[in-house]
């Protein structure tokens, strides 16, 4: 069994070569995608995220767990459940829900 390397290993290594320098002449590297889902020399945004933006947060792991099992319980997924309890939220505080 091999034993994976520790960070402070890589501390003393050379840098990784630039990505101009690493490419093979004559390729082009994959084209970075913009915020917006609309390509600024890029491939395409997924068609579920177009015209969408994230949100994020950080929870404890029992909240995270809790998540998942209950929205997979009921065959949502944890999107889909986020989205629901949003817009329970927004009900509650008095504004119209806005879907997903």
């Amino acid at each position: 069994m091999s034993r994976k390397g520790s960070l402070l290993a890589l501390r003393d290594r050379d840098p990784a070569p630039s990505p101009a320098t690493a490419e093979p002449e004559g390729r082009a590297s994959a084209p970075i995608v913009g915020g917006t889902g609309t390509a600024t020399g890029s491939s395409p945004v997924a068609p579920s995220r177009q015209g969408k933006k994230a949100m994020t947060g950080y929870f404890s792991p029992d909240m995270s767990f809790a998540m998942h099992m209950t929205a997979r319980r009921h065959g949502m997924s944890l999107q889909d459940a986020m989205a629901e309890a949003f817009n329970d939220w927004l009900r509650k505080m008095g504004e119209s829900p806005v879907g997903k």
